[in-house]
């Protein structure tokens, strides 16, 4: 006997209920595979004109009858990617060495039936190579002049894709070039003898890795004005445009005394005068000069690379905050600069620092790199009148006394490996209560290496004698090993 598929035999039902002579069965309509369309059939660009290795495509598919879902696309025809969109950047590879190429792409659509384009849709896409871009970061670039060490930040980039840039250099004036890791967006440049001056050869290192340089230059001027160069060369051997710095004066470093001034003009002038009449050679930092634009704006690694050459550091400075130029963090000079000051101070270094604070400060930015453990936070002053002192624990630290009355004095209690060296007789306003300890040290090895005052020096001259042998005392003979 015939077996009908159950679709034929409702079709001879049918027929037969409808008493319809001739009736016959329609013939299934057969499976057609989708037609895929790019939204362009030719690009008709050369020479310069041709596009950069990123383009956009757009495609759609049809599918007279069933759904498109979704697409495959190659470049070679025999490798093919899967993908759901109906359009898409891509990024092109032109082959290394050469300027332009052609792309040859491909689209296929693909239904539900797993059916693909048979004759996928196809463009012949003209590519050039273009120029990689260098860029020295200005924001972050020194004032006019730098001290011993330039530091600032770069980058590059390509409309090709940034990993097409495969070389970097950087020149001095007229040095020759240099490689780079391209991978280190920071670097410091320091002469390799800080103390010669004219044409000298320089240390480079990078980010905050200052163990070591990464690689020594020629051409540096000490002493004198310079410019920086930097381009970079992508995979095809293309150049960029050399990117050229402002001009910036290199200070040379004269003595093994660092005075770092963080204060007006007339306080730091007293500072000079001080230092001067003991120790007539040192160098000048001003920090606080026009608005404290020569303050390092990366302090770890410009201060530490300046801070470690030399033997000695003078730091003086107040209460006043300070905005960093490229965080816009707001803080004293000492709590940027503590970081660097305990690493020197680690390795050896030797720090002589006067200060005040602000009422109500938490020393925990300068706890470990300043022999502080804590200041009274209660309310009220700690007084030093004009007829008392801060008194010096033995005759090599002279009492010394102030000619108006100070206010808002910030006495404190010591570090646990500190040891006090100056007290103050202390008048009080108002409910405060604390310590009286106004000076201190720490020692290395035996040998005094930071001497700090929570007071201002510069206001105790009372006995100008007195105050002059405090400053001798400590850079000529507790300093001095």
């Amino acid at each position: 006997m015939l077996k009908l598929r159950s679709k034929h035999l409702a079709v001879l039902v049918l027929c037969i209920s409808l008493g319809l002579a001739g009736c016959k069965e329609d013939k299934p309509i057969g499976n057609f595979p989708p037609e895929t369309h790019l939204s362009l059939e030719k690009i008709n660009l050369s020479g310069d004109l041709r596009l950069n290795s990123s383009v956009y495509l757009s495609w759609y598919g049809t599918d007279k009858d069933g759904v498109v879902v979704g697409y495959e696309y190659s470049t070679n025809q025999t490798d093919w990617f899967f993908t759901e969109r109906r359009d898409s950047t891509f990024k092109f590879p032109i082959p290394p060495g050469i300027d332009t190429t052609d792309i040859r792409f491909y689209i296929r659509a693909i239904d539900d039936q797993d059916l693909t384009d048979p004759s996928p849709a196809e463009l012949t896409i003209p590519l050039r190579n273009s120029k990689p871009t260098v860029e020295i970061d200005e924001e972050s670039f020194p004032a006019d002049t730098a001290f011993s060490v330039i530091t600032f930040r770069w980058n590059y980039g390509d409309p090709d894709g940034d990993q097409t840039v495969i070389e970097a250099y950087i020149k001095a004036n007229d040095g020759d070039w240099h490689e780079l890791d391209r991978s280190k967006p920071m670097i410091s440049i320091r002469p390799t003898d800080p103390k010669a001056t004219g044409t000298v050869d320089a240390n480079v290192y990078y980010n905050t890795d200052i163990a070591q340089p990464a690689l020594t230059i020629d051409g540096l001027n000490n002493g004198s004005d310079n410019v920086f160069y930097l381009k970079v060369v992508d995979f095809a051997g293309t150049e960029s445009i050399v990117d050229t710095s402002e001009t910036i004066f290199l200070r040379a470093q004269t003595s093994d005394l660092l005075m770092i001034g963080g204060q007006p003009p007339n306080v730091n002038a007293r500072y000079q005068s001080l230092v001067g009449a003991v120790y007539p050679d040192y160098d000048l930092v001003d920090f606080a000069l026009d608005n404290g634009q020569y303050q390092p704006k990366y302090w770890n690694p410009t201060f530490s690379l300046l801070t470690e050459l030399y033997d000695k550091v003078f730091f003086n400075c107040d209460q006043s905050l300070f905005t960093h130029p490229i965080t816009g963090q707001s803080a004293l000079l000492l709590e940027f600069a503590a970081p660097v000051l305990q690493n020197y101070s680690n390795k050896g270094g030797k720090s002589f620092i006067t200060t005040s604070f602000p009422a109500g400060l938490v020393p925990t930015e300068l706890s470990g790199a300043l022999p502080i453990d804590s200041l009274s936070l209660t309310s009220g002053q700690a007084v030093v009148r004009n007829d008392s002192f801060v008194v010096g624990r033995d005759a090599n630290w002279k009492n010394l006394q102030p000619k108006n009355l100070i206010l808002g004095l910030d006495p404190f209690v010591p570090s646990i490996d500190a040891e006090p060296i100056y007290t103050a007789q202390i008048s009080t306003f108002g409910a405060w209560e604390g310590p009286n300890v106004v000076g201190a040290i720490r020692k290395k090895d035996g040998n005094i290496n930071q001497l700090f005052f929570s007071i201002e020096l510069y206001r105790f001259d009372n006995d100008p004698a007195a105050l002059n042998d405090v400053f001798d005392y400590v850079l000529n003979t507790a300093l001095n090993w």
